[in-house]
């Protein structure tokens, strides 16, 4: 089993009770040095941002979910590359794998990724003041 850092629309549950049956949701982490973003594609990344942090879930995952998150990320063609870096989670840090863009253009979030955006939100318990300062530049409620 291996942490998975979850800022998009995999903070959904049901998302991720799709993709990633064996995930474990562990809770509320921080990615520090980085700043959220929806790139030119259309979907969520980070970007680094010395001041500013990224709130999203840590989960638990197998190996087999880890394939999955692979395949759904697109890391194969190119569209997301894997990086482990530290979350904090609590008092502890973490390391964690999280999906990046290459792509660090803003771009517009693609109509149907509003509602998974917004299903993740509601399923995270991030701050409201994180998610009016970062995500609600690119997602409307």
């Amino acid at each position: 089993m291996k942490c998975y850092f979850a800022y998009g629309s995999n903070m959904w549950n049901e998302q991720m009770r799709k993709r990633c049956p064996q995930s474990r949701k562990i809770g509320v982490a921080v990615l520090p040095g980085y700043r959220w973003i929806i790139t030119t594609r259309g979907y969520a990344s980070v970007v680094e941002s010395p001041e500013e942090q990224v709130e999203g879930v840590l989960f638990e995952i197998s190996e087999s979910d880890e394939q999955a998150l692979d395949r759904f990320e697109g890391v194969a063609s190119g569209n997301y590359q894997k990086h482990d870096l530290t979350v904090r989670q609590g008092n502890h840090d973490v390391i964690a794998m999280v999906y990046i863009d290459p792509i660090t253009a803003e771009g517009e979030p693609k109509e149907e990724y509003i509602h998974r955006i917004n299903a993740g939100l509601a399923d995270a318990d991030l701050s409201d003041g994180y998610i009016t300062r970062q995500v609600r530049r690119f997602i409307r409620e």
